[in-house]
C-alpha cells in the first residue's frame, strides 16, 4: 500500500508552517502511524534546525540517485517509543533554490512509492512557485496554515484559487496558527471559506486551530519539538487534536460550481 501524503503549506512565510509540520509528524507518530517528514522548502530547508539535529538526512543524495530514501532518511526520536523519519535538505545551503518542478516531481513520485510508511507528510515552500503547488495538487489532502495577519488570509485565498487550477475539484484544509481564542479562529476560516464559496465554488474544510501560545517561541529558541518540551501547553493539546482527526480522516473530493 503506498502511503497518506499530507502537503502542509502556506501563501506566505511566517506562518509557523514548519513548526506545525514537525509536530503533527510527532503527534501522528503518537498515534501508531509510519510517518516521514519530508521538508521540500527545497531552497531553504530548517525543519532539522527547529529539531536541533546536525543534519536532516541526504536529499541531496537521493535527488541525485546517491542515495535510496531508506539510507537519506534520518530517524527522529519522539519519545521513549515513538519516533519518525526525517529527509530534508542541509540547512542554510540553499542547495536546490531553482530547481523548481523538475527536482519536485521526481521525489514526489519516490515518496508516493514509499510504502514502508503510513504517512509521508511534506512540509512546503511559503508561496505559491510551480513545485510547491506540484507538491499540493498530488497529496491526498493539503492543509494551508493561515495567521490572523490579514497579508496570509489573501496569500491564502491565492494558494486556493491556484490549488483549484491544478485539480478541478480540491480545496485544501484550513488551519489557523496563532490565533487569540476559537472565535478569532473560526473567524479567519470563515472568511477564507466565504471568499472560496463565492468566487471559486469550492467550501474548504476548517479542520481547526492552535492558540497563540509564548511556549512555542520557547520551543523554537531552544530548537526543541514543541510536544516533547511542553506536552500540556495549549499549541500542543491543539496539534495532538488536529493529528487525531487526521488520523482518522477519510478525504473526499468536493465538486467545484465555476473559477472566476
Amino acid at each position: 500500500m503506498s502511503p497518506r501524503i499530507t502537503a502542509i503549506g502556506s501563501g506566505k512565510g511566517g506562518t509557523g508552517k514548519t513548526l506545525i509540520a514537525v509536530s503533527l509528524a510527532h503527534a501522528l507518530a503518537h498515534q501508531g502511524e509510519r510517518v516521514l517528514l519530508c521538508d521540500a522548502d527545497l531552497g531553504l530547508s530548517n525543519a532539522s534546525v527547529q529539531l536541533g539535529m546536525k543534519e536532516g538526512g541526504d536529499l541531496a543524495g537521493l535527488l541525485t540517485g546517491k542515495s535510496s530514501l531508506k539510507t537519506a532518511a534520518v530517524r527522529v526520536p519522539c519519545g521513549a517509543r515513538y519516533s519518525f523519519d526525517l529527509l530534508a535538505a542541509p540547512p542554510g545551503a540553499g542547495t536546490f533554490a531553482n530547481s523548481g518542478e523538475a527536482a519536485a516531481l521526481p521525489l514526489l513520485a519516490t515518496l508516493e512509492s514509499a510504502d514502508q510508511y503510513d504517512r509521508v507528510l511534506i512540509d512546503l515552500g511559503a508561496g505559491v512557485d510551480g513545485a510547491v503547488m506540484s507538491f499540493a495538487s498530488r497529496a491526498d489532502e493539503t492543509l494551508l496554515v493561515l495567521t490572523p495577519d490579514p497579508a496570509s488570509l489573501t496569500d491564502a485565498y491565492a494558494f486556493t484559487k491556484l490549488m483549484l487550477r491544478r485539480t478541478g475539484t480540491r480545496a485544501p484544509q484550513i488551519l489557523v496558527n496563532m490565533a487569540l481564542n476559537v472565535t478569532e479562529g473560526r473567524r479567519i476560516a470563515d472568511t477564507l471559506t466565504a471568499a472560496a464559496r463565492s468566487f471559486l465554488g469550492i467550501v474548504p474544510e476548517y479542520l481547526g486551530f492552535v492558540p497563540f501560545d509564548a511556549r512555542v517561541t520557547d520551543a523554537v529558541r531552544r530548537q526543541s519539538p514543541l510536544l516533547s518540551t511542553f506536552p500540556q501547553t495549549p499549541a500542543a493539546s491543539a496539534i495532538e487534536e488536529i493529528a487525531r482527526k487526521l488520523h482518522g480522516a477519510v478525504r473526499v473530493a468536493l465538486p467545484v460550481m465555476g473559477l472566476r
